[in-house]
Parts: structure tokens; C-alpha cells; sequence
């Protein structure tokens, strides 16, 4: 588990180059986004702080310069310094900065199977932003989970690790926490976490050592161990994580059924279990998708092809669909952490009525893709179908549109991914909004 300032990045950085950035931005954002939820839910949380129910927009701007002045870790000044950065990173306009030697080191650690997640007090916004826009490119791969102050707590409480160990369906002793701060090593190792402290100089806490934790000064130091076989299965993810990977498929699917996007049998969902051999996860075939429970999941390999001795198939779950082995595909490709295949009317239907593939310009939820607003225009290809998945994957290849993380499959439906099962969600959700607008305006 890694904290970022002042563990994988300089502090340095932050306050210097992004909270500059984000002041510039805040009044903006809160005038021209003001209808947006989070936006609308980040201004009545700094409201109640205040005990002001009627703060107006110059007062709650006020604020959050003078948080950011104090550096304080207030979840709604997080939340909005995240949207900004996200349009910043999404622009081009900003690039995030890690030490020398933490991103070999991630590498390392996640081809030998190390599972890496974040906590920082930064909204998991900013943090998906900060790892996706590196000088090293996306390295959002790398990461499984993020976790911040809102989902999790606060980080100088042990209740807060327990969440997340909870929520990563890990024992506490298996958990590393990497951080600066000796504040949230302590809690970390109150909840039966490990801890190390990174402690580099020339970051606020340096002077402050880490307390009776382990010290590193970088990653380079650092040697992760992984007990062969550990997750059973012989395959990186035993019984328990693919059920528990499946119990968040069977909701993902319920709620896209729920739409009327996977009616019948149709459809298929996958999360990413590991990279290093590839190991997914995929609602199996055959099920209804509204009723699918945590065993109606199959685990398989960088092929699509079922994983011998694997949960899903162990408990009668049957075989995975035939389409596996497109997600699989996606997944190399991208370097996804999740995938929906879901089919829907307006996905058909902009099909036929644009095969060479649909432009899309001038919207709001563009944002939701980190995309500009306005001023740009970004194609979601339409590609024609086959039954034949290495064929289908050589043509979703070869139109693929690197900055739309999806693609339309003629007669078919909709391929849609994300950094992991959440964003694949949100990904989804924003294209089938603007396809259903493209389809309402009539246009040829």
C-alpha cells in the first residue's frame, strides 16, 4: 500500500506546481461545474465545516485558499483540487513526478506478483490522475485499488486500514504500508498492518524520522518476498479472490441489467486478478445477468481460456464466454483493469448509422473520459463483427482510438474499459449517455 507525497513523490511538487494551479482554477470550477455532484457535494461539505449553510461561491474560493495555505487534509478541498488536476493531466497541461527509483521498483514488484494499491489523502480522482499522466506514461496498471480519505477515512486512524484491508479481502499482515508520515505508519500497524517509513530528505517530515517503524531512504532499498502458491491455484488468485472478484461482477452486471443494457443472457463483464501470467475473471456464460451470484465466475488465462482447478469451474459455474478471449485482448492491449461488454440499443444503432465511427465533440461528459470539454474532437470506432475473436481483436487493434477507451462492434454492442471494475463502470455510463444523445439528435 503506498501513500504518494513524500513517499512516491516529492512533496516539493505538490506544493509547489499543483496547489498553485488548482487556486487559479477553483473559481472557475466552482461556477461552471457547480451542478455537478461531486462539485455540489464537495461545496455543502465545506458549507457544514464552516457552519456557513449559505456560503456563497466567493466565500467557500476564500477557504479553500486558506486550506490550501495550511496544507489541510480536508476531504472536499481534496475533492476539487482532484477535478482541477484531472482537467490539468487530461490537457497535457501538467505531468506527474515520482523519485528515480520508485517506478522500476513498481514494475518490478508487480511482474513478480506483488499486488500494489494506494492510500493517500488526495481524492482517488487525483491519484488515478497523478499514476495515469507519469513522465513514464500510464501507470495506473501497476496499481489495483486507490483508496483516500473519503472512501477509506482518515489516515492517521487505525479504523481507516481495517476498511481497506477489509475492502482488499486481505489479513492485515499481509499488507505493507509504505509512507513519510510516523503518525500513519502508527495507525497502519495499529490495525496489524506492516509498516516501513521513506524517509528523504528534504521532505517535511524528514527531520521527523519514523518513529521505531523500519527506514528506508528509497524503494531501491526495499525487497518484496512472495510466498509461492500462496493465493492457491498455482495461478495468482486463489478460491476466495476470484469469489470475491465474482460477487463485484454479479453487482456490476445487475446494475448494467437494471438499464436494460444486458437483457437476457447477453453481456459479459472480466476483472483484471494479475498481469504477470494474466489472470481474469469473467461472468461466465450462459447466466442471466440480473441474477448472477459470486460462483458464476470463471477464472481465465491471457487467452481467454479457463483456468484448470479454479473456483468458478469447481463450483459448477461452466465455462466462460466465448468473448473472453477479447477481453483478454483489451486488456493487453490497454493495459486495462477491467472490461464491459454490454448491448445496447444505441450502440447498434450509431453503428449502422456510422460505420466508419462515431465523432464526438463540444460535450460535458467528455470530462468523464478525462477529455476536454470543448475545442477537441475524439472518434469511437466502430468495428465490423466476427465470431472469430483473434480476428475481432486484430480489427479492434487496428481502429483502436488511444485516448477513447472504447469501442462500438457493429450488429453487437459495446466494448468499454477501465483502470479497474469502477472506472470501466463510469467509462461505460458516460459513452452510452452520448450515444443515446448522438441517437436522439437524428443526425446521419
Amino acid at each position: 500500500m503506498l501513500d504518494i507525497e513524500g513517499t512516491t513523490s516529492a512533496t516539493g511538487f505538490v506544493v509547489g506546481e499543483l496547489y498553485p494551479y488548482a487556486r487559479e482554477r477553483f473559481g472557475r470550477l466552482l461556477t461552471e461545474r457547480a451542478g455537478e455532484p461531486e462539485v455540489r457535494r464537495a461545496v455543502e461539505q465545506i458549507r457544514a465545516l464552516l457552519d456557513e449553510p449559505a456560503a456563497d461561491t466567493a466565500r467557500i474560493e476564500r477557504t479553500l485558499g486558506a486550506w490550501l495555505d495550511e496544507d489541510r487534509k480536508v476531504t472536499p478541498l481534496k475533492t476539487l483540487q482532484g477535478l482541477v488536476w484531472a482537467e490539468g493531466f487530461a490537457s497535457g497541461e501538467l505531468v506527474s513526478h515520482f523519485y528515480p527509483d520508485v517506478v522500476p521498483r513498481l514494475r518490478e514488484w508487480h511482474a513478480a506478483g506483488v499486488r500494489l494499491h494506494v492510500y493517500s489523502s488526495g481524492s482517488v480522482a487525483a491519484q488515478r490522475a497523478w499514476f495515469g499522466n507519469s513522465p513514464e506514461g500510464d501507470l495506473r496498471p501497476l496499481a489495483g485499488t486507490f483508496h483516500d480519505t473519503e472512501n477509506a477515512g482518515p489516515k492517521l486512524v487505525a479504523a481507516s486500514y481495517e476498511v481497506i484491508a477489509a475492502d482488499l479481502g486481505a489479513a492485515p499482515q499481509r499488507v505493507l504500508f509504505l509512507s513519510d508520515r510516523p503518525g500513519e505508519l502508527d495507525a497502519a500497524r495499529a490495525a496489524g498492518w506492516r509498516t516501513a517509513g521513506v524517509r528523504r530528505p528534504g521532505e517535511p517530515y524528514y527531520e521527523s524520522g519514523v518513529g521505531d517503524h523500519p527506514e528506508v531512504a528509497s524503494f531501491a532499498e526495499l525487497e518484496m518476498r512472495t510466498r509461492a502458491g500462496a493465493e492457491g491455484g498455482g495461478a495468482g488468485a486463489g478460491d476466495r479472490e476470484v469469489r470475491r472478484a465474482g460477487a463485484r461482477l454479479a453487482a456490476e452486471a445487475a446494475r448494467f441489467a437494471s438499464f436494460g443494457w444486458m437483457r437476457g443472457t447477453s453481456g459479459n463483464l472480466s476483472v483484471v486478478l494479475a498481469h504477470t501470467p494474466l489472470r481474469l475473471a469473467v461472468t461466465a456464460s450462459g447466466r442471466d445477468k440480473g441474477e448472477l451470484t459470486a460462483d458464476d465466475v470463471v477464472l481465465v488465462d491471457g487467452r481467454g481460456a479457463a483456468v484448470a482447478g479454479t473456483a468458478g469451474p469447481a463450483a459448477g459455474a461452466g465455462k466462460p464466454s466465448a468473448e473472453a478471449g477479447l477481453h483478454a485482448r483489451v486488456v493487453r492491449l490497454t493495459g486495462a483493469g477491467a472490461v464491459v461488454h454490454v448491448h445496447t440499443v444505441a450502440a447498434v444503432a450509431m453503428g449502422r448509422r456510422r460505420p466508419g465511427g462515431i465523432v464526438l465533440r463540444d460535450l460535458e461528459m467528455l470530462k468523464g473520459l478525462g477529455l476536454p470539454a470543448e475545442g477537441e474532437a475524439v472518434r469511437l470506432p466502430v468495428i465490423a463483427n466476427s465470431q472469430d475473436m483473434s480476428v475481432l481483436g486484430d480489427r479492434l487493434e487496428e481502429a483502436r482510438e488511444p485516448r477513447m477507451p472504447a469501442v462500438v462492434v457493429a450488429d453487437h454492442g459495446l466494448y468499454v474499459w477501465g483502470a479497474d471494475l469502477l472506472q470501466a463502470r463510469h467509462h461505460a455510463e458516460v459513452v452510452q449517455w452520448m450515444l443515446e444523445l448522438e441517437l436522439a439528435s437524428g443526425r446521419g
